[in-house]
C-alpha cells in the first residue's frame, strides 16, 4: 500500500502488477479523480474475474468509524468486494428470467454504510463503500456514492466505446414526471393487513414509475398489488412474457429475497454494521427494490421503466416509512 500524496486517497495495488501499463494508467486516472471528488466515498476497488486490480481508500478520514473486525479493514473490504462480485453474478442469473435484461447495478444499505457494485462490462466490476454514520432514513441524499459510481461507470464504458446505461435513472431524474392519476391495481391478498397499509401500497402504484408492490411477513407474501395490466405498460409485454408471467415471477422473487438478504448479510456482516435495510437491483429495464419494514416484515417493489428507477426508489422509501408507522408484526 502506497500513499498517493498531496492529500489524495491512499492507493492499494494488487500484488503482481498484472495490469498492462496503459490500462493501469487509464483506470487509475479516472478512478482516482472519482475518489477525490465524490462526497462520502471511502473505499473504491476494481475487480476483473473477481481478482482485485487495485483499490483506493480514505479510511483514515475522521468521519469514518470502522466497526471492529477480525481482520485488517482494508483487507476485509477487498475480500468483501470480491465476494460481492460473485453474489452479483448469481443475482444476475436469477433476474434474467424476468426478461428485463442484465443486472447493471446493486446498492446495499445498512444502518451506517452503503455499498455499491456496478459492472463496467461483464466480469469487470467497481465496488464502492461509504460509511454514512447513524443517519436515519432509507436513502441518504447527502451521500454521493451511488451517483458518483454511476458517473464513473459511464466514463469507463465510454473508454471502450459503450454508451451509458442510465444507471439508477440518475440521468433522467430531473425530467418532468407526468401527473399521477388514480389507477385500478391487480390485488392479491393472502393475509390481513391494516386497511391503511393496503391503501398505502396500492396508492403508491402507478404506470409512471412504481409498477409492483409486495408486502411480506416472515418471508411470505401476504399482500401483492401491481399495475402490469395498465394500457400504458403494454409495450413492456410481448408473447409469453405477459403481465401474469411477471406477476408470478416477482411474487416468487419477493419470497426468495430472504435467501438474497441472508447471502448479502453474510458478505457484509463484519464490515458494514447494523441491519440490512435497503437493496436495489437495477437491471437494464427497471429495478427491483427490497425495503426492510420491521424485523419480520419487508416490502418489495418493481419498476420496468429505467428512466424512473430513482423516482420509484424514492416512492418505495416513502412507502416503507409509512408502513413503519403502521407495523403489522
Amino acid at each position: 500500500m502506497a500513499p498517493s500524496g498531496g492529500g489524495t486517497p491512499e492507493l492499494t495495488t494488487h500484488v503482481g502488477k498484472h495490469l498492462p501499463d496503459q490500462r493501469e494508467d487509464t483506470l487509475f486516472r479516472i478512478c482516482s479523480r472519482t475518489m477525490t471528488d465524490a462526497s462520502g466515498l471511502h473505499h473504491l476497488a476494481y475487480y476483473t474475474d473477481r481478482v482485485l486490480d487495485f483499490a483506493l481508500d480514505q479510511l483514515d478520514a475522521p468521519e469514518v468509524a470502522l466497526p471492529p473486525a477480525g481482520e485488517e479493514p482494508r483487507a476485509g473490504l477487498r475480500r468483501l468486494g470480491r465476494q460481492l462480485c460473485g453474489a452479483f453474478e448469481q443475482l444476475d442469473d436469477r433476474l434474467r428470467s424476468a426478461y428485463t435484461g442484465a443486472l447493471i447495478r446493486t446498492v446495499i444499505r445498512t444502518d451506517d454504510a452503503e455499498i455499491v457494485c456496478d459492472p463496467v462490462v461483464r466480469t469487470q466490476y467497481v465496488v464502492g463503500v461509504g460509511y454514512t454514520g447513524d443517519r436515519d432514513g432509507y436513502i441518504d441524499e447527502a451521500n454521493d456514492v451511488d451517483r458518483s459510481l454511476a458517473r464513473l461507470i459511464t466514463e469507463l464504458r465510454a473508454e471502450v466505446g459503450l454508451s451509458s446505461q442510465n444507471l439508477g435513472g440518475f440521468e433522467t431524474e430531473a425530467a418532468e414526471v407526468p401527473a399521477r392519476e388514480p389507477v385500478v391495481a391487480h390485488v392479491t391478498n393472502r393475509g390481513s393487513l391494516p386497511a391503511s397499509v393496503e391503501q398505502a401500497c396500492t396508492g403508491a402504484l402507478n404506470p409512471v414509475d412504481l409498477h409492483f408492490v409486495a408486502y411480506c411477513v416472515d418471508d411470505e407474501v401476504i399482500f401483492l398489488a401491481d399495475v402490469f395490466d395498465h394500457a400504458a405498460l403494454s409495450m413492456y409485454f410481448a408473447g409469453s412474457i405477459t403481465p401474469g408471467y411477471r406477476r408470478a415471477f416477482y411474487r416468487k422473487l419477493s419470497e426468495q429475497l430472504c435467501e438474497i438478504r441472508t447471502q448479502l448479510n453474510r458478505v457484509t456482516a463484519l464490515l458494514l454494521r447494523g441491519r440490512l435495510k435497503r437493496v436495489v437491483l437495477d437491471v437494464e429495464q427497471g429495478a427491483v427494490y427490497y425495503y426492510r419494514v420491521t424485523r419480520r416484515a419487508h416490502l418489495v417493489g418493481v419498476t420496468l421503466h429505467q428512466p424512473k428507477v430513482y423516482h420509484a426508489d424514492l416512492r418505495m422509501a416513502q412507502l416503507a416509512t409509512e408502513c413503519e408507522h403502521h407495523p403489522t408484526v
